[in-house]
């Protein structure tokens, strides 16, 4: 009985690792591919189409399959992904890089590992849709400054390739633009307007 379990247990270990490193894989890069590059939009806060710095972090959005066509389009340029379509955020080794700042690749990242692609096999070669995003601070929902690409699909490299896939070879070019944060005057009647409506709700109660 005891063998069996640890039989068991083994099994369920080794079928757990296989498929953790079973996946197919792209790199967040888009300085082999010389860009296309992520700048600086409008009244962001570094110099307009300059190539944003190492303050700045990569990030990718991915889905199985072509799922452009239901992507929608995002005029501001800072809409999080996964409110346009049915993108989830890369989590885990690989999923975020760090953008360069040596002479000639501000705005270009380069991942130090591949991030693996849920629900793939180790083989490569299927096809996922992507979006890239880069952001200032902690998380791209948190950032006062951030910016994604538009969706796009690659090709899968396989886990063991020793050139795998990067996302420059189909991201479109993108900027960084500051997220509207209210100002307290605004914030301020907003709260004293709420308040009216408490005092409103009472009164009728």
């Amino acid at each position: 009985m005891k063998k069996t379990i640890v039989l068991a247990i083994v099994g369920l270990a080794s079928a757990v690792a296989t498929s953790s490193y079973g996946q197919s894989v792209v790199l967040l890069d888009n300085y082999n591919t010389s860009g296309p590059l992520v700048t600086y939009g409008a009244g962001s806060d570094g110099s307009l189409g300059a190539g944003i710095n190492a303050s700045y972090t990569m990030g990718i959005y991915w889905a199985l399959g072509n799922i452009t066509g239901s992507v929608s389009s995002d005029p501001s340029g800072i809409a999080i992904p996964s409110s346009l379509g049915a993108l989830a955020l890369g989590a885990g080794s690989g999923s975020t890089a760090t953008f360069l700042t040596s002479s000639g690749t501000a705005g270009e990242a380069l991942g130090g590992s591949v991030f693996s692609i849920p629900g793939t096999s180790g083989n490569g070669g299927e096809t996922v849709t992507l979006m890239i995003i880069a952001y200032e601070g902690a998380s791209y929902a948190a950032a006062t400054e951030r910016g994604h690409s538009t969706a796009f699909t690659l090709l899968t490299s396989a886990n063991t390739a020793t050139k795998p896939v990067s996302v420059g070879s189909g991201m479109s070019a993108f900027s960084v633009f500051p997220v509207s944060v209210p100002e307290p005057t605004t914030m301020a009647l907003g709260g004293l307007g709420l308040a009216a409506l408490l005092v409103a709700r009472r009164k009728k109660a």
